[in-house]
């Protein structure tokens, strides 16, 4: 009896420990949110103030504070300018690059 109960224990305990092993890899992406409107209007030689963005991540939550936004907007040039924003999570995944439009012309 013996015997059956110390081989019933090494059997559950190797079928635990290989378990503890397997822990699931984070693949998905974060997901880039745009507040405000997209196109945006903007008087020339006015000052632009970028609406802002959420990035959030099914594992990480919350990851609006890594967002990385390039482009440049010259509200003293009529045009039509873009903002890039992009984040990666914890993992490394990389969200979908969201852009902005922005046009500025004389009102």
């Amino acid at each position: 009896m013996r015997k059956i109960i110390f081989l019933t224990s090494i059997i559950l305990t190797t079928m635990l420990l290989a378990n503890c092993d397997k822990t699931e890899k984070d693949t998905s992406i974060p997901v880039i949110t745009l507040l405000g409107a997209n196109p945006l209007s903007y008087a020339r030689d006015s000052v632009f103030v970028d609406p802002g963005y959420t990035a959030i991540d099914d594992v990480d939550g919350d990851i609006s504070s890594l967002v990385k936004v390039s482009g440049t907007v010259d509200t003293s040039t009529d045009g039509i300018y873009l903002l890039k924003y992009n984040v990666l999570d914890a993992s490394g995944n990389s969200a979908d690059e969201v852009t902005r439009l922005i046009n500025v012309m004389v009102f």
